[in-house]
Formats: structure tokens, sequence, C-alpha cells
């Protein structure tokens, strides 16, 4: 099943967060509120948030999951327990995210997934010839995976809101020892005890990868967005706009995700508070 679109994307970057790492979702979640509207167009939203763990909801369940994130916030990392589908993502920098909305709720998983996956083909295809496939053993492993050389540089995952589609994405531009990360978050949390219900099988730092490592150039956030818009705009519809969105509907989107969904969101300075404690 394809997608076409028909309406030009709004591409709309809202800049660095360092504060309270929820606030990027909750830019997107007002986004997809906000397709509510008769004239509603889908919008391309780009971010980053430098430094966070950003946890799926199956790593709620490793049983030493407060110890670690108490030590990955001696290390400059916050925390925040995200609505979207997958496991723990290492956010930094030098990663760019991605947030994919439409204004529709019936379009098929697998062809949204696909028509993002062909959208990053074009965005990207001057960096190598890149993958979609699930690299076993990276952080967050699934179906949509992409890679360059079998090194995993990011991947996607999407839910639905009363009003649209939402799927986001990381990319892994600029190097770091992410892979590295990811292993020792998953041996100080637990995973090696756990029996069942795991959020990944195993890590292997190994196969993941950046951008910048796999070509060997000094590739930054800022010149792949660049190069993004300049490659995606000459096959589909897209239309720079500064970052706007009604702060009634930001207010609304907060208390959904913090009160309503459960999401709780932590700075490295909040985890490293001697009378800090997860909730619940």
């Amino acid at each position: 099943m394809t997608f076409t679109v028909t309406q030009p994307f709004r591409w709309m970057d809202s800049g660095v967060y360092r504060d309270n790492p929820l606030e990027p979702l909750i830019r997107d979640e007002a986004l997809a509120a906000y397709m509510n509207r008769d004239d509603a167009q889908p919008v391309i939203h780009l971010w980053v948030y430098d430094k966070a763990l950003y946890l799926g909801r199956r790593d709620a369940k490793l049983p030493r999951l407060e110890q670690a994130l108490r030590q990955f916030g001696q290390d400059g990392f916050g925390c925040v327990l995200r609505s979207s589908g997958g496991a723990c993502v290492p956010l930094d920098a030098g990663v760019l995210n991605l947030a994919c909305l439409l204004p529709d709720t019936s379009i098929a998983i697998d062809a949204f997934f696909q028509f993002v996956a062909r959208m990053l083909h074009v965005g990207l295809r001057e960096y190598g010839d890149m993958q979609f496939g699930e690299v076993t053993g990276s952080y967050c492993a699934g179906e949509y995976d992409f890679s360059i050389g079998g090194k995993k540089i990011g991947g996607m995952a999407q839910r639905r809101t009363r009003f649209g589609s939402i799927l986001q994405l990381c990319i892994n531009v600029e190097e770091q020892p992410r892979g590295a990360w990811m292993e020792r978050f998953y041996a100080k949390a637990g995973l090696a005890d756990m029996d069942n219900h795991r959020p990944i099988p195993f890590i292997d730092g190994n196969t993941v990868g950046s951008i910048a490592g796999l070509t060997g150039r000094p590739v930054t956030v800022s010149d792949v967005k660049e190069r993004l818009l300049t490659a995606i705009r000459r096959e589909w519809p897209i239309s720079p706009a500064p970052f706007a969105v009604p702060k009634t509907l930001v207010e609304e989107s907060r208390h959904h995700l913090a009160e309503r969904l459960g999401l709780f969101a932590f700075t490295a300075d909040e985890l490293i508070r001697p009378d800090w404690h997860l909730p619940g």
C-alpha cells in the first residue's frame, strides 16, 4: 500500500533543548493536536536534545533502572519515558530528531513507515547506501532501523493520536560512543538478570554508528538538516516555516503526556539529588 502527499509539508525546526527532556515530545504532541484544524497541513518537525536517555515503556521493567539512571545522571544524562514504541535511545547534541506528522489517522502503519523510509533514502543518499531492517544487537532494534554498512545510524517509531499520525525518528549524525553507553546502561539496569519481558534481547555496542563516523567526514547536524531539506524538496512539496503552535495546545499536550499517559522526565541535575526516586 502506497501513500501520496497531496499537500505541502511545513518544515519546522524548534532548535536545541537542554531543560526538561519531555519538552520536544510535548511540541510533537501539540503539532499532532493541531491536525484537528480543517486547514491542517503535514509537518516535518526537527529538534535536538542535549543530552538524555529516551526510555521506552519496556525499559520501565528493568530491575535496577533507578540505580542506572542515577549513575547516568552523574555523567550529565537526563531521562524521559516516551510514549512511542521501542526501547531506550540515547540522545545528545550530535543526534538529529525528526517527527513526520500527518492530519490522517487512517494511513496504514507499514505505508507510513515506507513513506518516511523513502524520504530518508532520498535525503541521506549522499552519505552512502542506506539499508532498512533490524540491526541485531543494536539498542532499540526494530524492523525499521536504518543503517550504513551494517551499522545502525537510527530508527523509527510511530503512534496515533485522535487527530493525526506521528512517526518519530532519530539520526546519529556526529560520532559518540552511543553503543557503549547503552551496553553500560543495560548492564547497570539489570538486563542480564531478567528471564522474561526483556526490553531488548541483548546489546552489542559495535552494531551502532553515525554518519560522520561511517563516512569519515566531519558531518554536523546542521549539515544534515540542510542536505535533507535540499534533497527531499526536489521530490516532495515542502515549505520551511517558523515553529509555531498555540500555547494552549502546548499546555494541553504537557498535561496529556505527563498526567494522562503518566510519562516522567528528569534533568541530570534532578537525577543526582539524594532524594530523587522514580515515580510510583
